[in-house]
């Protein structure tokens, strides 16, 4: 039961603001005891079912770029691929860390926005960041979402009302490829999974629904805070566990 609210609670705010859940998801799977590669491909499973609903809501409200979206994922999708397959061969303390790394620049990035919303750069550097954003979500289990909305804002200079809806369309493919390799791999129980999964439909449905009613800068703020509880609530666990 426990699973199911989590996995309710992340997958609508994660199909409302385009970061997919699992970067909630995730860290909320290890406070409750799952491994690092266990909770990273629990996270991706209920990612790909939550990516899935959202992207056939959204494409209904006209909400995708899909130009911006498939640009984006040919690097994003190798990388994602790549970093699934590293989690065997890297230490849990470097997972950890990376986590932490990545929500203080995710957080940096939302707080300075103004000043770098009009990076030009060109189609080799945005290919580089996609395979590297790609990497990050892979070896963390997260799909890519928190990334990809800086990824969308700032680089490929995407509509706002189009940032979720692309978000969940690079997320939906990411995750595909990564819960792939964790199937193979035999890292999901799928016992655990059904629950999440469950709950990952409702709060898909939920989420995009919230998204046609809720002003965009009032999405933007709760990205905000979603971020600096998470990076502040994984650094007190780090902190608890050194």
């Amino acid at each position: 039961m426990l699973y199911f609210i989590l996995s309710l609670i992340t997958s609508t705010l994660g199909s409302l603001r385009g970061i997919g859940g699992g970067v909630i998801l995730r860290p909320s799977l290890k406070l409750l005891g799952e491994s690092a590669k266990s909770a990273a491909a629990l996270s991706t499973f209920t990612v790909f079912i939550m990516a899935a609903i959202s992207v056939y809501k959204y494409n209904k409200s006209k909400k995708i770029d899909f130009t911006t979206g498939i640009k984006a994922g040919l690097f994003i999708v190798p990388g994602s691929y790549i970093g699934t397959f590293a989690i065997a061969y890297v230490p849990e303390s470097f997972i950890n860390f990376t986590y932490l790394f990545v929500l203080f620049v995710l957080i940096c990035l939302m707080f300075f926005k103004e000043k770098i919303h009009k990076i030009e750069v060109n189609y080799f550097f945005k290919l580089l960041i996609s395979l590297v954003i790609g990497f990050c979500a892979g070896i963390l289990g997260i799909g890519g979402g928190p990334f990809l909305i800086p990824l969308l804002m700032f680089i490929f200079h995407t509509e706002i009302k189009n940032i979720p809806g692309t978000s969940v369309f690079i997320v939906f493919i990411s995750s595909l490829f990564s819960l792939m390799q964790h199937m193979a791999d035999g890292n999901i129980d799928y016992i655990k999974a059904l629950p999440l999964a469950a709950a990952a439909i409702i709060g898909s449905v939920l989420g995009t629904r919230l998204n046609r009613k809720i002003n965009e800068k009032a999405v933007i703020s709760l990205y905000n805070v979603i971020m600096i509880v998470l990076f502040l609530g994984s650094l007190a666990a780090l902190a608890l566990n050194l």
